[in-house]
């Protein structure tokens, strides 16, 4: 898997909350803290300064092992990080070997087992796993229950050290990666990001896509990858992580078992040109056809990670950019109105010097004005600096992070991986956090005016052809016409209604508030579709004591976060803090959902903002494919609209409708309040009831909602063209209710037609696993709503692959439908969907969400600790009666390319040209 741009920028943004300067290191921690035994020592060429509960080793083959018991944990993470990325592969660079090995590799033929022996492995471990390839690394990683850990252990190392490239895989993948091109054409944002970085670096090689050039690509073979395998992935290039429910001394006996006898080979070193000073300004712009609004990058060269600089250059970013009390957002997004997003971040590679980096979404016509205003932001900036009290609401933000990233064993072992991988010290969050609590307003100061040069920044923008900008102008001129815890879940009933579940969990000093209600598609009027999401997203724009900035300074200033939205079935209000904010929260909540004003300024924003986002909807092809469908399975339940509503709807919003939204919405007898994590219930209780006494409402009448689960009396079909150069489709077949007894039945069947979460199953085998080359992308999922509910295939392919793609997914479905699943994979699909259960529950705030809207919905808060035996009870019989039911008819949707392209030819084989 290609990291995207998207995955890139939050990954970087993370390292940032634990980058290291050697300089600020701190005190070396006892190596040696407990002895071990002997046979271990004995492999071992070092211990690393460890803390209670980790052990840091290096092999004598120059493994790096890196191991944190976290005895609380029902799950366990085994990652592995290789420095094998695109900026490795010299002679051949823009060839892509590293992410096309990294698709042989994951999953892939060993020398001690085959690749069908892995993936039935994989299924027995839940199937959580995946790989991904950036600039320096690739990564490969599984998740697992805690009692599997070995088994992720045997494979991912199986992976890495003894991979047997198998030429069929190696020829199959091909194909996928070429079918992973087409995907990226149609991704405006990744152009994005390739084309600001050819324009920002000339020489440094991380100016190529990591995924290289298709034309370069398919003249690589097999003796490629070999090579470059034996190369770089060598165990003193490797660093692997294990965390979560295991014990440090047996995993590494184990480690030592089975890579100990690895041996380390010459390796040449790796130098990549230094980057020339950057003279003048750069720019570099773009059309797209199946863009809808322009995307943009304004970047200036910044620093490598182990710069001095850094600490001051990321609270810039965060002042700039981060959040809605930032300098940006204020100025670009709330008071000129001229943006859909603005962001900063400061990109810190190892490797060369990064960017500190502004990126924008916005109407077309919008593009002048809003180059002029960030420049004027940005002059205003560096000539007055920020004030004391911004600088402490960044540093708080930094805090915060750190402990909010701790949450989940998964994140942990990435964040000791990458640590070391490229500082060679685990332990640099406290280095880090202590950098940014000394810089000074002066620091901030300097270095905006030091970096943030206009002569030297580069802007890299994609536009909407000309034909497209039309549509999103008119409407912009319309809109501006006027369960794993000790704890138990205590449930109280205040009087008004309002249902509230706490839970205490005393092992991070952090705490989740959500307030969920019916609301979403479910309320939203037939007249006026959207409109409920749209009042939702403004509950935090203002109250009669707060505008909507002091809202979000009242948050940010404490490190924590507020959101608000709805979706299909709810509202919801989110608040995310630490232990000693939670007065606060509480507090901030009350007057968010009791005493929200709706200023008129607030709506008209709000108003632009969804319009664009209206706009933009169909360049994903995901969520094209899946609009068509549900409008058409849809016939008379709310859930075939669009959450966003439409242009006509959105346009015609009044303050008035907004209020009636509200008064119908949030109310406390349809409301669940859960707040999770490290408090004294008693305490919260009073206060709750001290806060939320006051919201009362008198009971409203729902609307009844038709039954949907089986529109579909008859096979249909649905074609739409569009501007994309890939055919997309989505089968979907009738469903079930959220409250069905099937629901985990549909879950095993699920799992074992195409993983849950993570690529797997008989289609993920059948179109690309084995000799199957013909999709990169296939998913197939359950809805459940309300009375309604529908089942489906995701996809997309070329104009050619087509029909085959077609056909076997509807074969896939009709094998259930005839042919009784066997015990063995019965078991495994259930594995699989348990074992994607626990970890979907890892933190406080999923656990906090999936209780209140289990409770919301009926099904009561404790169904998502009842599942697992729920699944366990899933029979053959079972499965196969969901699919009779279910799959009898098909609504087929599909959208279709004007202007196709098909993957590029291979070269013939050596043999053959000669």
């Amino acid at each position: 898997m290609l990291m995207s741009w998207t995955r890139l920028r939050f990954t970087v943004a993370a390292l940032f909350a634990f980058s290291l300067i050697a300089a600020a290191a701190p005190p070396p921690l006892p190596a040696d803290d407990q002895a071990l035994p002997p046979e271990l020592a004995g492999q071992v060429d070092r211990r690393l300064p460890s803390k209670a509960g980790d052990l840091f080793v290096v092999l004598k083959n120059g493994l790096t092992v890196l191991i944190r018991e976290d005895p609380k944990a029902a799950v366990a993470s085994t990652q592995v990080f290789v420095r094998a990325g695109s900026l490795y592969e010299g002679q051949r660079m823009g060839a892509g070997l590293s992410h096309y090995l990294e698709h042989v590799v994951a999953g892939g033929s060993t020398r001690s087992f085959t690749e069908d022996e892995a993936r039935a492995r994989l299924e027995r471990l839940g199937g959580a796993s995946n790989a991904y390839t950036s600039y320096d690394r690739t990564v490969y990683y599984i998740d697992s229950d805690g009692d599997h850990w070995r088994e992720a252990l045997d494979l991912v190392l199986a992976y890495v050290t003894e991979c047997a490239l198998a030429p069929t895989e190696v020829n199959r993948e091909k194909a996928v990666i070429q079918q992973e091109f087409k995907l990226g054409e149609n991704n405006p944002r990744r152009r994005l990001w390739e084309l600001f970085l050819q324009t920002a670096y000339r020489v440094n090689p991380v100016r190529h896509p990591v995924i290289g050039y298709e034309s370069v690509f398919v003249r690589q073979d097999r003796e490629a990858l070999l090579a470059y395998y034996h190369d770089r992935y060598q165990p003193q290039n490797m660093v692997l992580a294990v965390v979560g429910a295991v014990r440090a001394t047996e995993v590494l006996r184990h480690v030592i078992e089975k890579a100990a006898a690895v041996e380390r080979t010459r390796m040449a070193p790796v130098q990549w040109p230094e980057e020339p000073y950057q003279i003048n300004a750069r720019r570099a712009e773009s059309r797209l056809p199946m863009a809808r609004l322009t995307q943009a990058i304004v970047g200036f060269p910044s620093v490598q990670l182990a710069h001095p600089d850094l600490f001051a250059l990321d609270v810039l970013a965060i002042l700039l950019g981060e959040g809605r009390t930032s300098r940006l957002y204020q100025r670009l997004k709330d008071r000129d109105q001229l943006v859909l997003s603005v962001s900063s971040y400061n990109w810190t590679p190892a490797f060369a010097h990064g960017q500190f980096i502004i990126s924008l979404d916005l109407a077309p016509q919008q593009w002048s004005k809003v180059q002029e205003a960030l420049q004027d932001e940005l002059t205003v900036f560096k000539k007055t600096g920020c004030s004391s009290e911004e600088l402490d609401r960044a540093k708080k933000k930094v805090i915060a992070q750190r402990i909010f990233d701790q949450e989940s064993a998964s994140d942990v072992a990435s964040s000791l991986a990458s640590s070391y991988l490229d500082t060679a010290d685990p332990y640099f969050e406290q280095a880090y956090v202590d950098g940014v609590r000394a810089v000074t307003v002066a620091d901030v100061l300097r270095v905006a005016k030091a970096y943030l040069v206009p002569e030297r920044s580069t802007v890299a923008a994609v536009h909407p052809e000309e034909t497209k900008t039309a549509t999103a102008a008119t409407a912009i001129a319309t809109a501006d016409d006027p369960a794993n815890s000790a704890q138990a879940v205590d449930e109280i009933k205040l009087a008004n209604g309002l249902r509230v579940l706490l839970k205490e969990d005393h092992r991070l000093p952090i705490t989740s508030v959500q307030l969920y209600g019916l609301g979403g598609l479910l309320l939203d009027q037939e007249a006026k579709p959207g409109l409920t999401g749209f009042t939702a997203a403004l509950l935090t724009a203002g109250t009669t004591t707060r505008t909507k900035q002091q809202i979000a300074a009242t948050i940010e200033d404490v490190g924590g976060s507020i959101s608000s939205g709805a979706g299909n079935n709810t509202y919801s209000v989110s608040i995310r803090v630490l232990q000693d904010d939670l007065p606060l929260a509480l507090e901030l909540l009350a007057d968010v959902v009791l005493h929200s004003q709706f200023p008129d300024e607030e709506i008209d924003r709000r108003r632009q903002e969804t319009l664009l986002a209206i706009e933009r909807q169909d360049e994903d092809w995901q969520r094209e494919v899946l609009r068509l469908f549900k409008a058409n399975f849809f016939k008379n339940h709310p859930y075939g609209s669009d959450e966003l509503g439409t242009k006509d709807s959105v346009t015609g919003f009044s303050r008035a409708d907004v209020i009636d939204c509200y008064q119908r919405m949030v109310r406390p007898q349809q409301a669940v309040l859960a707040v999770y994590g490290d408090f004294d219930a008693a305490a919260v209780k009073q206060r709750i009831g001290d806060l939320f006494e006051a919201w009362a409402a008198d009971p409203v009448e729902l609307p009844v909602w038709p039954e949907e689960t089986a529109p579909l009396t008859a096979d249909r079909l649905i074609e739409h063209n569009n501007d994309k150069t890939s055919a997309a489709l989505f089968l979907g077949t009738n469903g079930l209710a959220l409250d069905d007894p099937l629901r985990p039945a549909l879950d095993v069947l699920d799992a074992l037609l195409s993983g849950i979460n993570y690529p797997g199953g008989r289609l993920h085998e059948a179109l690309r696993g084995g000799t199957a080359n013909l999709v990169y992308v296939v998913h197939a999922f359950p809805f459940y709503g309300l009375n309604a509910g529908y089942f489906g295939v995701l996809t997309q392919t070329t104009m050619k692959n087509l029909p085959k793609v077609e056909k076997i997914i509807k074969d896939n479905l009709d094998r259930l439908k005839t042919e009784p699943v066997s015990a063995a994979t019965l078991e495994t699909a259930k594995d699989m969907v348990i074992t994607m259960h626990h970890l979907g529950l890892e933190s406080l705030a999923a656990q906090a969400q999936r209780a209140a809207v289990d409770e919301l919905m009926g099904l009561g808060r404790d169904y998502a600790e009842n599942y697992p035996r729920l699944v366990q009870t899933v029979t053959a019989a079972d499965v196969q009666t969901v699919a009779q039911r279910l799959f009898a008819h098909r609504l087929l949707v599909r959208t279709l390319p004007e202007h196709p392209v098909e993957v590029l030819e291979a070269p013939p084989p050596r043999a053959d040209v000669r």
